[in-house]
């Protein structure tokens, strides 16, 4: 029973206790009259003028001030009423019988109920009673009863056995009562919580489903089911793998072997995943960016996950689009480029044309222009391919050293026009891990591909160094060759790490604005790394310098 239900009940009982009084003082009359035998008049008369005052001054309270009553008002007035009551109850046993009247029983029955309200007031009533009937004894002298108190055990056994009974049986009464109130409290909590979750997972533009330990969707939600074509009620107790069916970017199924649900559990992180699509009950194809969570118990134990996804069908539309202009743009860009690249180049050599000092610097300037331009549509090139997927390089066994002598050699120049010691430490070739040493130096994957991938990490290197060196060194371990190209330039800002290998992402300050980029050349290197099962990250600190690391699988020979 909840705190505002129990002052609503209480309310109730002393509004037809002190109804009641009326009509148990109009009652007591004529019943004391008829019993007047068994009292002295003038005690008989004493009590019912010192009920009758008690109880028209409790009436007269409660209709003047009822409205400003406080839950204490009305304990103490349920206490008051009950004191009245039990006053008119003792008078009625004296005037039948005392302790041979009936109505004992009654207030045996009373103590019971009294106590699982209150224990205090049970035993209280109960204390009552046997005062009662030890002042009945006494008062009327009943001598069969002094001269024989055996005759009176059955009523007092029975009357502690009562108070005992209803003792012990209120106790679990009030302890299942708290339990009750606990768990109704709890219960009340819950939906409360549950409704401001459901109000809050409704107003999420965002598809929110969640799944148990077995993939069974036990949420699902307003969004979800906008998407989906799917009602809540329907798609509840259903594995996803049935309501969503997604496909990755092939065509492929991944609710089985690539179920990105399956992936976060064992890998114990969240997930996210750009490529992926499913079909509604409309028929529509939707493509979706989905972010996947484990959902853990107070133990730490997987019971189920969650998904948050959104609809990118037309984000996907407008790059598709977009990626086809580049491509386009890109290809017919290639060839009047390399056309203008080669005029440029027979104008500038001496031997077959002769132009003045001045025109020289302007041609410069215009090779130099195009290079970049030519650099330009080569990146996009290659990203449009890593992203169609029609960039399938050749992996094959080759002296990683070699290479990295090569394009150092290459880019030494471009370093010394800076001022800049461009360095390949071959001492500093080490090796961990128990079967780093005595394997093969070779790593397995494209060469030129990771030659491009040395030369934008070197490039960029060199760019932003004004002074001091950039040095390359190789780690292998167990099965990676850790590449490390170190420099001593303007570092990054911590804030602009996490997005440096993003597409078109680019540091933006005064540094970066003098050297210029697209924002590419990163972005074609990660996707080259991770072509060939390796990885790539930067530690930085602003000012201080940069290291970029990145791993390439070792020959197994």
């Amino acid at each position: 029973m909840s705190k505002e239900e129990r002052k609503n009940l209480i309310k109730k009982i002393v509004k037809v206790l002190v109804i009641a009084d009326l009509i148990i003082l109009s009652l007591s009359g004529l019943f004391f009259i008829y019993a007047i035998f068994e009292l002295p008049i003038t005690i008989l008369i004493f009590s019912l003028k010192g009920l009758i005052i008690v109880s028209l001054v409790g009436l007269f309270f409660f209709i003047i001030f009822a409205r400003k009553l406080t839950e204490e008002h009305y304990d103490s007035i349920l206490l008051f009423e009950g004191v009245i009551h039990l006053g008119f109850i003792l008078l009625a046993i004296n005037a039948s019988g005392g302790i041979y009247s009936k109505f004992l029983y009654f207030f045996y029955l009373l103590i019971i109920f009294t106590t699982l309200y209150s224990k205090a007031l049970g035993l209280t009533l109960a204390g009552t009673i046997l005062g009662y009937l030890v002042f009945d004894i006494f008062f009327y002298n009943r001598s069969e009863i002094i001269n024989n108190p055996f005759a009176v055990w059955p009523q007092a056994l029975f009357l502690l056995f009562v108070a005992g009974f209803s003792t012990i049986y209120s106790q679990r009464y009030q302890k299942a009562l708290k339990e009750k109130r606990q768990v109704e409290t709890t219960a009340e909590e819950l939906t409360e919580d549950k409704s401001a979750a459901e109000t809050l997972l409704s107003s999420i533009a965002d598809g929110v489903y969640a799944v148990d330990n077995e993939r069974k969707i036990v949420l699902f939600n307003k969004a979800a089911e906008e998407m989906t074509g799917w009602k809540q009620e329907d798609s509840l107790g259903i594995k996803c793998s049935t309501v969503m069916k997604l496909k990755n970017e092939q065509d492929v199924s991944v609710c089985e072997k690539d179920c990105p649900m399956l992936a976060t559990w064992n890998s114990n992180q969240s997930i996210i995943r750009n490529d992926l699509s499913f079909v509604n009950k409309r028929h529509k194809t939707v493509q979706i960016s989905g972010s996947y969570a484990s959902i853990k118990n107070s133990k730490g134990e997987i019971t189920g996950g969650i998904c948050v996804f959104r609809d990118i069908t037309k984000q996907k539309e407008v790059e598709r689009l977009r990626n086809e202009f580049v491509s386009t743009a890109s290809h017919e860009l290639r060839t009047p480029i390399t056309t203008l690249e080669g005029y440029i180049s027979l104008a500038l050599n001496s031997g077959i044309c002769k132009i003045d000092q001045k025109a020289k610097e302007y041609m410069n300037k215009a090779h130099s222009t195009i290079l970049t331009m030519a650099n330009l549509v080569k990146n996009l090139l290659s990203v449009t391919k890593i992203e169609e997927g029609r960039l399938q390089p050749q992996a094959k066994s080759f002296n990683l050293k070699d290479l990295i002598k090569t394009v150092v050699s290459e880019l030494s120049i471009q370093a010394n026009a800076k001022g800049i010691k461009l360095d390949f430490k071959e001492s500093t070739i080490s090796f961990t891990g128990k079967r780093g040493v005595g394997r093969s130096l070779n790593v397995m994957a494209d060469p030129e591909s990771i030659r491009e991938v040395l030369t934008n990490l070197i490039e960029n290197a060199i760019k932003f160094t004004k002074q001091g060196e950039v040095t390359v060194s190789v780690i292998y371990d167990d099965d990676f060759a850790n590449v490390c190209i170190a420099d001593t330039g303007i570092g990054i800002p911590t804030d602009d790490v996490r997005h440096l290998f993003e597409k078109f992402y680019r540091v933006d300050n005064s540094a970066t604005r003098e050297v210029g980029g697209t924002g590419l050349g990163l972005y074609i290197t990660r996707s080259l790394v991770e072509m060939f099962g390796g990885k790539i990250w930067v530690e930085s600190e602003e000012g201080k310098g940069s290291k970029f690391y990145f791993t390439i699988p070792r020959a197994i020979a």
